[in-house]
């Protein structure tokens, strides 16, 4: 009887709230920023890279590869793949974007293959996180690494349904920044 008593109760306390919602309630939906982010970069990019001396590239040089942007689950989230052979080497990154609806803000963590952490917020709170205003995506970090002071800029712009256009500037130590590489990345077919 207790059995019986204790399985009604939790039946019940799982149905009051589902009882509770009317016909009228609506499941989440993702953020309008991440919709338009979506709209805008979603696909298979092919990235043709150039890269001026400085930052990881003291030589400079070229570099080809592919960036992935799709939705994460439910459409919530921005999941991009990067791999891309460059003058720095053979790299792979993974970047996460969601709308932080606490701070009012897109935020963002991007994992490669040479961050000695793995994965780092990009840029870290309490930093403001990515600026996107239907028409380009900015990132603006500035941090420290290898006690030097870092300022990162980067910007995907000139976006078309078919390419777009990434460029980051960077400034180590106190200098203004400069630009590092340009991304010239075209819908893949595929």
């Amino acid at each position: 009887m207790r059995a019986r008593i204790g399985s009604l109760l939790v039946a019940v306390a799982f149905a009051v709230p589902v009882a509770a919602q009317t016909s009228d309630t609506q499941p989440p939906m993702p953020a309008p920023q991440i919709q338009s982010l979506l709209k805008a970069l979603s696909g298979r990019w092919i990235t043709d890279e150039k890269y001026e001396p400085g930052f990881l590239t003291p030589n400079g040089g070229s570099g080809h590869g592919e960036t992935i942007f799709r939705p994460g689950p439910g459409g919530f989230t921005i999941e991009e793949e990067y791999q891309s052979h460059t003058p720095a080497g053979e790299l792979f990154g993974f970047g996460l974007i969601w709308f932080d609806a606490t701070r009012g803000s897109l935020e963002h963590i991007w994992c490669i293959n040479v961050y000695p952490t793995g994965c780092e917020m990009f840029p870290p709170p309490p930093q403001r996180g990515p600026q996107w205003d239907g028409k380009q995506l900015i990132l603006h970090v500035e941090s420290g690494q290898n006690g030097q002071k870092l300022i990162f800029h980067e910007v995907i712009s000139d976006i078309t349904p078919t390419s777009f256009t990434q460029t980051a500037d960077v400034g180590e130590n106190g200098a203004a920044a400069k630009r590092w590489f340009t991304i010239h990345a075209t819908k893949s077919r595929r």
